[in-house]
C-alpha cells in the first residue's frame, strides 16, 4: 500500500510539470553529481523556494558548492506561514503530493522541504512579544525601530505591509496593521526557534527586504553564512551589510583603485550611455524599463515663464520598499510627500510633479489623487520630456533615492535626495541632507542653495553602477539572454529552462562551479568576474 501511494503522488507530481520543467529536471540529473539523502548529515543549508525560473538555475550552482564545501543536506523552504484555512489545506496537499517547484529543486540535491507553522509554545510567545510591541508603536517611525531578540527588524515589517496590502501608507490604529504586526512577530518567533533547533550552515535568500529577510537578519546574528542569490550577481550579507546592492557606498573608492586606462575609457563609455539615455533611447542599462523619460520636447509649454523657484518632485512607487537600502529621512514615499505638502504652503516656489511613463497605474492614481487637494502642485503628463522641463527653467529636481539623482545632475541641474541610503552617496554631485531638519532647512531656503556639479563624478558613479561590475557569472552574455528572452515571455518564464539547455556546455558549466566555489571560499560581498 504504501509503494502504491508513493507512485500516486509521483504520478500527481509529473501530471503537474510543464515540458520544460520536466526537461530542466533531466538535466540537472545529469550534470550535478548524485545526491544521496544521507540522513547522518547534521547541518543544513536553507535555499529560499524562489519561482524566478532565472534565479532557480542560479540557485542550483550555489546550492551544489554550499552542499560540497560543508558536507550540509539542502533544505527549501517557504519563509510565510500560511496565512488563513485555505492556505494551510493547500500549502498541506502540496506537501503531500508534491509540489511541482519542489521536483525542480530536488534535481539539484535539496533534501526536504520547510513551511513555517506554529506550535502552542510558540504561539503564546508570539502572543507575548506582539502586545509588548504594540504599545510601543505611537508613530511610523517606531514601526522602523521595532528590535525582538535584540535584532531590528522594523524596515522589514513596514516594507512588508506596504507591498502586501498595496497601501501607501500605514494606519499603525487600524485592524489591518495590528493583525500584519501579530503575524510578523509570529513569522519571526518562528525562524528564531528554528535556528535555535537545527544546525544551519549557511541560507540563501530571494530579498534582503520584505518578510524574506526575516530569517535572514536571525542567521547574520548568528554568524551563519548567508547569500542573495539572482541570475546577476551573487552577494553575501553580514552584520556590516544587510543588504543587497549597497555597494554604491565604496563605488569613489573603488574606482580609484582601478587602471589608469580603464578610468579613462570608462568614464568615456558612462558619457556616450547617458547620452544615449538623455537622447530618448528606452532601456539603457535598465532592461525593465519600456518607455523613455526623455523624449522629444512637446509642442507646447509644461512650465510657467515666471521668475519663482522652480521644483520637480519624481516620487516613487509607493508600494515597492522605501527601505530597500536601509532607513531614509521619512519612513515612506506618503510622510515625505506629506512634508513637501507641509512646505510648499511656507513657500513661494512652483512646484511641478511628474511620474516616470512606466510607472504602475495604481501608483499613478493615488499620487493624482495626493496632489488633487493642493493646488500649489502641478502634475505634469507622465511622458513629459525631462529634455524639455530643463529647457524650461527647473532649478532643483526631489527624489528620495531615484535615477533622477544623477540624471539631472548630468544634466547640470541639482538633486535633493531625502535618504543617505542613496545609489549616489558616495559623490557630491547631489546634496544630501543628513537629517529631516537639515531637509527641511535647505528646501525652506533654496535661494541660497549654491550647489557646483562636477560631470566627471557623474560619469564615474554611472561606470561603477552600470558598467563596471557585468552580470555575466551564470550565462556567458546576460544582456543577450536578457534581450532573447524579452522577445519571447520574459526571462521569468520556463522558456528560461529551454534557453538554458539550448545554450549549456561542459566547459561553461565547470567555470560556474568554479566561479561559485571561489567566492564561496572568499570573503567578498559581492561576486565579481572578470
Amino acid at each position: 500500500m504504501k509503494k502504491i501511494l508513493i507512485r500516486l503522488k509521483s504520478y500527481i507530481n509529473y501530471f503537474f510539470l510543464n515540458q520544460y520543467q520536466i526537461f530542466f529536471i533531466k538535466h540537472n540529473y545529469d550534470v550535478f553529481e548524485s545526491f544521496k539523502n544521507d540522513n547522518s548529515k547534521q547541518k543544513i543549508i536553507l535555499l529560499e523556494i524562489n519561482r524566478t525560473e532565472s534565479n532557480t538555475i542560479a540557485y542550483s550552482y550555489l546550492a551544489n558548492q554550499l552542499s560540497k564545501k560543508s558536507k550540509a543536506k539542502l533544505v527549501g523552504y517557504s519563509h510565510l506561514i500560511p496565512r488563513n484555512s485555505f492556505k494551510k489545506t493547500i500549502s498541506k496537499v502540496r506537501n503531500f503530493f508534491g509540489n511541482p517547484i519542489y521536483s525542480v529543486y530536488k534535481s539539484f540535491g535539496v533534501d526536504s522541504f520547510v513551511t513555517p507553522s506554529l506550535n502552542n509554545s510558540l504561539f503564546q510567545e508570539s502572543d507575548l512579544i506582539y502586545k509588548e510591541h504594540l504599545n510601543l508603536i505611537n508613530s511610523k517611525n517606531d514601526i522602523e525601530d521595532i528590535t525582538i531578540y535584540g535584532l531590528n527588524f522594523g524596515d522589514l515589517i513596514y516594507d512588508f505591509f506596504l507591498t502586501s496590502y498595496k497601501e501607501p501608507t500605514i494606519d499603525i490604529k487600524s485592524k489591518r496593521f495590528r493583525a500584519h504586526l501579530k503575524y510578523c512577530v509570529q513569522l519571526i518567533v518562528y525562524w528564531n526557534n528554528f535556528f535555535i533547533d537545527n544546525d544551519v550552515e549557511a541560507i540563501n535568500v530571494s530579498h534582503t527586504c520584505y518578510a524574506n529577510a526575516i530569517p535572514l537578519r536571525i542567521a547574520v546574528n548568528l554568524g551563519v553564512n548567508c547569500f542573495q542569490t539572482t541570475d546577476c550577481h551573487i552577494y553575501r550579507l553580514s552584520k556590516n551589510n544587510l543588504y543587497a546592492y549597497k555597494d554604491f557606498i565604496d563605488f569613489k573608492k573603488n574606482f580609484s583603485k582601478l587602471e589608469h586606462k580603464e578610468k579613462i575609457t570608462g568614464i568615456k563609455k558612462a558619457k556616450q550611455r547617458i547620452e544615449k539615455r538623455l537622447s530618448g533611447d528606452v532601456g539603457v542599462d535598465m532592461a525593465y524599463s519600456t518607455k523613455s523619460a526623455f523624449n522629444p520636447p512637446s509642442q507646447y509649454r509644461l512650465l510657467s515663464k515666471s521668475n519663482k523657484t522652480k521644483i520637480l518632485l519624481a516620487p516613487h512607487c509607493f508600494f515597492d520598499s522605501p527601505h530597500p537600502w536601509g532607513l531614509n529621512l521619512f519612513p515612506d514615499i506618503f510622510e515625505w510627500l506629506t512634508e513637501l505638502v507641509r512646505i510648499s504652503n511656507l513657500t513661494d516656489y512652483e512646484w511641478y510633479v511628474k511620474t516616470h511613463p512606466d510607472f504602475l497605474i495604481e501608483t499613478k492614481t493615488l499620487v493624482d489623487e495626493f496632489f488633487k487637494p493642493h493646488s500649489k502642485f502641478k502634475m505634469l503628463p507622465a511622458n513629459a520630456s525631462h529634455l524639455q522641463l530643463v529647457e524650461e527653467g527647473i532649478d532643483f529636481a526631489l527624489t528620495m533615492y531615484g535615477t533622477v539623482g544623477f540624471e539631472y545632475a548630468a544634466m547640470n541641474k541639482p538633486v535633493i535626495n531625502a535618504s543617505l541610503n542613496n545609489p549616489h552617496i558616495a559623490y557630491d554631485f547631489n546634496i544630501n541632507p543628513k537629517s529631516k531638519e537639515e531637509y527641511t532647512k535647505i528646501l525652506m531656503n533654496l535661494e541660497d542653495v549654491k550647489h557646483k556639479i562636477n560631470l566627471n563624478d557623474v560619469y564615474e558613479y554611472y561606470y561603477m553602477q552600470h558598467l563596471h561590475y557585468h552580470k555575466n557569472w551564470l550565462f556567458k552574455n546576460h544582456s543577450k539572454f536578457s534581450a532573447d528572452l524579452k522577445l519571447n515571455k520574459g526571462k521569468n518564464s520556463w522558456d528560461v529552462y529551454s534557453y538554458w539547455i539550448d545554450n549549456w556546455s561542459q566547459k561553461r558549466h565547470e567555470e560556474i562551479l568554479d566561479t561559485v566555489n571561489k567566492f564561496i571560499a572568499s570573503d567578498d560581498y559581492r561576486l565579481i568576474v572578470d
